[in-house]
């Protein structure tokens, strides 16, 4: 099972902002939800602006928004790495 990303520790291209969500944490860093920013990155050039989430789990909803785990892509088609001690099935 893929484990959830969080905030600043997790990457999809560039590092997750995160913010959809201010409740649930995970070793204090915010989980990431659905919709959420991730940094802007290259390659390519032009470089992916204003990527943010684009996949996210239903199984598991934080303040009713789908939340991202291992595996689930952003707008620009990187996806994203996640916390192996925390999986969502």
């Amino acid at each position: 099972m893929p484990g959830i990303a969080c905030k600043d520790v997790d990457i999809a291209g560039g590092a997750q902002i995160a913010g959809g969500q201010t409740k649930f944490k995970v070793r204090g860093k915010l989980a990431v939800v659905l919709g959420d920013p991730v940094t802007p990155h290259g390659p390519p050039v032009p470089p992916h602006t204003a990527p943010f989430m684009a996949e996210a789990t239903a199984k598991f909803r934080i303040q009713g928004i789908a939340t991202c785990r291992e595996g689930h892509a952003a707008n620009c088609g990187h996806q994203t790495t996640g916390r192996a001690f925390f999986r969502i099935p």
